[in-house]
């Protein structure tokens, strides 16, 4: 197959940091190996729509309008991740709101956007039940939607073998953009310093207030540290080091490097809001993101459980390689083309 990548403008400001880049060069990479072709279009370049078998747009947006209206009159196969990260399911409200004609304002609304696109779109890709469900709720046809998890997003070759003989320290990592209201960091690092976890944080700081406030917290309790912004190498260290892996986000659609960290042997510490359980399941422990003392809870039961996680490690490996979730996104796409 040769297939079109289109990431939405968004993607050009958050660019290699950005989740939805992630899942698109993991998904691009993988499907390379089994033998296709993916090509990420660019706009400086003439682009023949009818040389691709199909063409996969990626996250939600009135950006892709015209342009899916235009494919569609082309009649090119269309396949959309929309990568919707609620907290909970869209429910009643959202299937409201999708109903109303926005469009007659020359309006664009999300929940609208989705249904409309649900006629539009050939086939829609949901990487959890909960973006599945949220989908569903907007009017997007349930037979036009299919589970495709993401995957482990580097290429680390890590056996039991060598968890086993990796020293762990009785720490606590997380990494992510810090600054970010949702990934909950000041909530878990006020939680370390109440319990006296010892914390390890990597990451960007976009927020200078943020960053002042964090470089305090470090001077003050030495078992806060920053670690800055961390290499692919760096990281897969900390993993395989710590005790804990915790991401303490208000809500998470994957949490890309919870699976990297169940694949590295650490005990996971995972927010309860959003898509994390269907991939983790009982691998991890699960908390409410807003109660400081069921986090605070979460991360002491983690680090009381042995270690290494083999657990994690053999069903992040077996369900999430790359390899494993090319395999499901070629049988989707394969589905679609009959």
């Amino acid at each position: 197959m040769k297939i079109a990548y289109i990431l939405s403008s968004y993607c050009y400001y958050t660019n290699v940091f950005s989740g939805v880049v992630v899942q698109a060069k993991c998904w691009a990479e993988s499907l390379s190996r089994l033998g296709h072709k993916v090509e990420f279009v660019r706009a400086d370049q003439s682009i023949d729509w009818k040389s691709f078998d199909l063409v996969h747009l990626f996250q939600h947006g009135s950006w892709c309008d015209s342009l899916v209206d235009e494919l569609a009159q082309q009649k090119i196969h269309t396949v959309y991740s929309p990568i919707i990260d609620p907290p909970r399911p869209y429910g009643k409200l959202a299937t409201f709101v999708s109903k109303i004609p926005f469009e007659r304002l020359r309006l664009h609304q999300n929940q609208r956007l989705l249904r409309k696109y649900g006629q539009t779109f050939d086939l829609f890709l949901s990487r959890s039940n909960l973006e599945r469900r949220s989908l569903e709720a907007v009017g997007v046809p349930t037979e036009k939607i299919v589970n495709v998890p993401i995957s482990v997003s580097k290429d680390w070759n890590i056996d039991v073998s060598m968890l086993s003989s990796k020293h762990r320290k009785p720490t606590v990592f997380h990494v992510s953009h810090l600054a970010q209201q949702r990934k909950n960091v000041r909530l878990l690092i006020e939680v370390a310093i109440k319990r006296d976890f010892n914390l390890r944080l990597a990451g960007s700081l976009s927020d200078p207030d943020f960053a002042a406030w964090l470089m305090k917290i470090v001077e003050e309790h030495p078992n806060i540290a920053y670690l800055g912004r961390i290499s692919d190498e760096e990281l897969m260290e900390e993993l395989l080091s710590c005790s804990v892996f915790c991401l303490p986000s208000l809500y998470e659609g994957v949490g890309l490097v919870a699976l990297d960290a169940g694949y590295c042997g650490a005990n996971l510490a995972i927010t309860s809001a959003g898509g994390t359980r269907d991939y983790l399941g009982s691998q991890a422990i699960f908390f409410d993101p807003r109660d400081s003392e069921a986090l605070g809870d979460a991360i002491s039961e983690s680090l009381a459980q042995p270690l290494p996680n083999i657990d994690a490690h053999l069903h992040v490996a077996g369900q999430f390689s790359k390899q494993a979730t090319g395999r499901k996104l070629e049988a989707a796409y394969v589905g679609l083309l009959g």
